[in-house]
């Protein structure tokens, strides 16, 4: 099993700091609010770990924008918020206040905008700091269990990051997720192993 070296996982917390930042930057432009983001803790984790990580009790329901990318590595992304702090982010967006349950199609078109910024700028972070491609379906927005959204029940590897959106009278927890699907992790290796060697 091929798997990541704490250099190499240092690494992609730094490309994910750079990301963060930039996505940061975005959504302060788009909400008119000041948004900062933590440095990101980064894991490679298999899907029951990852949930056992963060739901160890199995009671959580997350809300998550998802999209699914191709390109030199494959997989599924998620941009997810443990209960109600997707409510918070929302309300970023739009300065309303409803439950959870009753996300109109408004409400949830702007998390999924929400999304769509924090992966692409992800993605093209990634993209072109390691000298690799993407190409990203349409966000989906879902509420659903934990283990329901990271398919606990399959194999593989799920590169896990841990962000906090700050806001300005506020912090939200969210997690990024990228499910790595077939050889996408000894890609990504490899990828890692040339930008180091580059940087070096």
């Amino acid at each position: 099993m091929a798997e990541l070296s704490a250099l190499q996982l240092d690494a992609l917390g730094e490309l994910f700091n750079i990301s963060v930042g930039r996505a940061a930057s975005a959504l302060s432009d788009l909400t008119g609010e000041a948004v900062s983001m933590s440095v990101p803790l980064v894991h490679l984790l298999s899907p029951p770990k990852l949930v056992e990580l963060i739901d160890p009790d199995r009671s959580r329901r997350l809300t998550s924008v998802s999209q699914v990318f191709s390109g030199s590595f494959s997989g599924r992304a998620l941009l997810m918020f443990p209960g109600d702090a997707s409510l918070e982010v929302v309300r970023m967006m739009l300065g309303t206040q409803v439950p959870l349950e009753q996300l109109t199609e408004m409400e949830q078109d702007a998390m999924c905008e929400i999304g769509n910024i924090i992966l692409n700028t992800c993605f093209s972070t990634i993209a072109d700091m390691l000298g690799e491609r993407f190409d990203c379906g349409l966000p989906r927005f879902e509420i659903a269990a934990t283990e329901e959204l990271l398919e606990a029940s399959e194999s593989g590897h799920v590169l896990f990051v841990q962000i906090q959106l700050g806001l300005e009278q506020r912090d939200i927890e969210g997690f990024v997720a990228f499910i790595l699907r077939g050889s996408s992790l000894a890609h990504l290796r490899s990828a890692l192993g040339r930008f180091l060697g580059g940087a070096a």
